[in-house]
């Protein structure tokens, strides 16, 4: 499985796959530079919310993408490799790209708050823990959309994988949040998480006392249900990748 994983690296080591890792965190926190006393949880926010799931589409279209231009995997179809291992190494490759995306956030977010509060005197808002936790959430209860973006990438083209992806993250994710039937949509157990661990609501806004309160039994079924769901998606969707046939 290394030598899959490593040909996968190998692929997109001079390409634009690598450069959002770094690009997309920076925009994020950029964005935000000019409201210092909101800077922390908004670049958070905004992470989670919109540049995130744009990153992790992206990410997966490009890595789609590489294979499945102009030569429609044929380059991979006709050599003498296990397609399920290839599928895999497409899926894990993703993992690592997205979460060096968001430990390249979580560090620049804490080390902006800490400037911030040594020049304006304005107390962190997001603390450390805080940040490493909501920065795990983030990962785990996201992880199983990445074989579902790359099958969509394959399946259905560039432009409708970014729209009904991203769509479906932003909408759900924001809307379904604030429900009380969050746990079963799955594209909002990142926003919803983000109110215990970083105490920002859907909205944006600090949560204040008990408002959408998730207890941290159910903050750990949410995570455990989302590697079930990558591990179900995964084999649905690599069995469907094997089934191809050189045309």
């Amino acid at each position: 499985m290394k030598k899959y994983i490593s040909s996968e690296y190998l692929k997109h080591k001079t390409t634009f796959a690598k450069k959002i890792v770094w690009l997309a965190p920076i925009l994020t926190l950029f964005l935000n530079v000019l409201a210092p006393m909101w800077y922390q949880q908004n670049s958070y926010n905004w992470w989670y919310v919109l540049l995130y799931p744009s990153c992790l589409t992206l990410l997966s279209i490009l890595i789609i993408q590489r294979d499945n231009g102009k030569l429609k995997f044929r380059a991979i179809l006709s050599l003498p490799v296990d397609l399920k291992k290839v599928w895999y190494a497409k899926i894990i490759t993703c993992i690592i790209y997205i979460v060096l995306a968001n430990t390249i956030l979580m560090l620049c977010n804490v080390a902006g708050g800490f400037i911030i509060q040594h020049i304006f005197d304005i107390p962190m808002t997001i603390s450390p823990i805080q940040a490493l936790c909501g920065t795990l959430c983030i990962i785990l209860a996201s992880i199983w959309n990445i074989p579902l973006c790359l099958w969509f990438a394959k399946k259905m083209g560039v432009f409708a994988t970014l729209i009904l992806n991203v769509g479906m993250s932003f909408m759900l994710g924001t809307l379904g949040a604030n429900t009380n039937f969050w746990f079963v949509c799955p594209y909002s157990w990142v926003t919803r998480l983000m109110v215990p661990t970083l105490r920002i609501l859907p909205n944006g806004e600090p949560a204040t006392g008990s408002a959408l309160s998730t207890p941290l039994p159910l903050i750990i079924m949410t995570i455990c249900l989302s590697l079930v769901l990558l591990y179900i998606i995964s084999k649905l969707t690599a069995k469907s990748f094997t089934k191809q046939e050189v045309l």
